[in-house]
């Protein structure tokens, strides 16, 4: 009986030293930054850089696109403005969360313009692929008027349809008021 206390203690002991050994690398997550830029009369008049939430159901399409490349048939494929909820301080609205799989209040949503890798080193778009993706929406005067406080990127089986598809990221931010003289542009980065 002794015996088999001591080897259960040195079967404990090698178990605790295993469980607590670092990894030598740091394991790799989503990250996301957003770059948004306000134009009127061709003058830049609003810019805004914020680094973004990747959100719990990103992992799911993540993982339906390993599965099975004919299901779902894209990756992220839109961007969805908002007003978010009425309930929000315009100056302060809350900050995101990574359970949200909705905007509070989607009014527009386009086809992602560009899609580029970036390079690591010199953060410049190149043709080789990359752990760093800007996904690249430019609205024109017509487009997403009225009060912005929320953006996403959707994927999966996004359509132009409000509120369809996976929810990739999202980003609430003080409300800016784009008017049918403005023009917005707005990259999402993924870096994985």
């Amino acid at each position: 009986m002794k015996r088999m206390l001591e080897k259960i203690g040195t079967f404990k002991n090698i178990l605790k030293i295993g469980s607590s050994m670092a990894y030598r690398e740091e394991p790799r997550h989503l990250k996301g930054e957003l770059f948004l830029k306000l134009y009127e009369d061709n003058k830049l008049i609003h810019e805004y850089n914020q680094h973004n939430i990747i959100v719990n159901t990103a992992s799911i399409l993540i993982a339906r696109l390993l599965k099975d490349s004919d299901e779902p048939t894209a990756g992220i494929s839109y961007l969805a403005v908002g007003s978010g909820n009425a309930g929000w301080a315009l100056l302060d609205p809350p900050a995101p969360t990574t359970s949200q799989t909705r905007l509070e209040n989607e009014f527009y949503r386009k086809a992602i313009d560009l899609t580029t890798y970036v390079d690591p080193s010199s953060g410049e778009p190149t043709s080789v692929p990359t752990n760093i993706v800007d996904y690249s929406v430019s609205f024109g005067e017509s487009e997403a008027v009225g009060p912005l406080m929320e953006l996403a990127l959707f994927g999966g089986d996004a359509t132009s349809e409000i509120n369809s598809g996976t929810m990739i990221n999202w980003r609430t931010f003080p409300v800016i008021s784009k008017t049918n003289t403005m023009t917005l542009t707005v990259i999402f980065r993924i870096t994985s």
